[in-house]
């Protein structure tokens, strides 16, 4: 169908709403759940485009479809968080809906988009209940989310859940070349997004195209875990500082690294506890490596200590100084 065919791979999910649009039996309200960038939000664009192409004259529907992908159609709208704010709350939620029963605009229905769902708070989801139960005609809700246990049962069990294919690794690559994506090109760049994609091509593509924050962040924190594995056999504590303060400049590049620590030393608790979830951060054969010259309690004192930056990055902190507390802290719990 017209639009959906656009989206790349779920072909099963894009027959599913093609037949449904087809034969005029959408539901008015889906749960549509992924990982962070594997297109939710595209997806949920490019339904809008597909049923307002199916119902609208063929001499106005062109102009109105691209609206709906500009994002300028007034009867498709977007709910997302707030800059700052972890949650959506009750008043916003309301605001949002508060159009719901008037007539659409220029379209045949209005369709609300309820960005990060997972992060509508229990008050407002049930502030949401009541137009999920009672819908207006020609009224869909979609709602993106990650993890649609989130939400309350109430609403799960009024809206049917959709999810969204995620790729392997060899799809990715593949995909990247294909599409000759911005920085592709760099082998080892290329390997490292597809690694830390975690099978969603929307992260994929912002990894390669502008992610160089990122690819640093993520060679720094192999570079820290081998410092410690090396320490004061070629590694001395000046040298482990200096590498960690250097490249903590910004609160962006000090967040990337700690994330990218957190996920290492995670991969490392599960080897020790010979846990069988994948791996996120190394290759099984570096990290059984790693894992034998560190203890599962050094392990545990490098976790905590790096949730203690994190922690107190919320506060403003000097970035000095959290960088040289997390020196410290790791190079004593090697």
């Amino acid at each position: 169908m017209r639009f959906l065919e656009d989206f790349y791979g779920n072909e099963r999910q894009k027959d599913y709403f093609a037949s449904l649009i087809e034969e005029g039996k959408c539901s008015h309200a889906y749960i549509l759940e992924a990982p962070a960038g594997s297109g939710k939000k595209t997806f949920a664009r490019l339904l809008a485009a597909a049923l307002a192409f199916s119902s609208e004259k063929e001499d106005e529907r062109d102009a109105k479809c691209r609206r709906i992908m500009e994002g300028t159609s007034p009867d498709v709208m977007m709910l997302t968080r707030e800059e700052g704010k972890k949650t959506i709350g009750v008043d916003a939620t309301r605001d949002f809906c508060a159009s719901a029963y008037l007539t659409p605009s220029e379209l045949n229905f209005k369709m609300y988009i309820f960005d990060e769902a997972d992060k509508i708070t229990p008050q407002a989801q049930n502030a949401l209940l009541k137009i999920i139960e009672e819908p207006p005609h020609g009224v869909y809700m979609l709602l993106l989310c990650e993890n649609s246990l989130s939400l309350l049962s109430t609403v799960r069990s009024r809206a049917q859940k959709i999810t969204l294919e995620v790729f392997d690794e060899d799809a990715l690559l593949s995909y990247a070349k294909k599409h000759a994506l911005k920085g592709a090109e760099d082998e080892e760049k290329l390997r490292f997004a597809v690694r830390m994609a975690e099978g969603a091509i929307g992260k994929l593509s912002l990894l390669l195209e502008s992610g160089d924050t990122e690819f640093s962040a993520y060679h720094t924190a192999r570079k820290i875990v081998e410092g410690q594995v090396s320490k004061n056999r070629g590694v001395s504590y000046f040298d482990f500082l200096k590498m960690i303060t250097d490249f903590a400049s910004t609160r962006e590049a000090l967040d990337a690294l700690t994330k990218y620590l957190m996920s290492a030393y995670g991969d490392l608790a599960r080897i020790k506890h010979a846990d069988e979830a994948p791996l996120h951060f190394f290759m099984a054969d570096e990290a059984e490596k790693l894992s034998l010259f560190l203890t599962t309690g050094a392990i545990a004192e490098s976790f905590a200590a790096i949730d203690a930056v994190r922690r107190d990055m919320q506060f403003y902190t000097s970035l000095s100084l959290s960088a040289a507390n997390l020196a410290m802290a790791l190079w004593k719990a090697s």
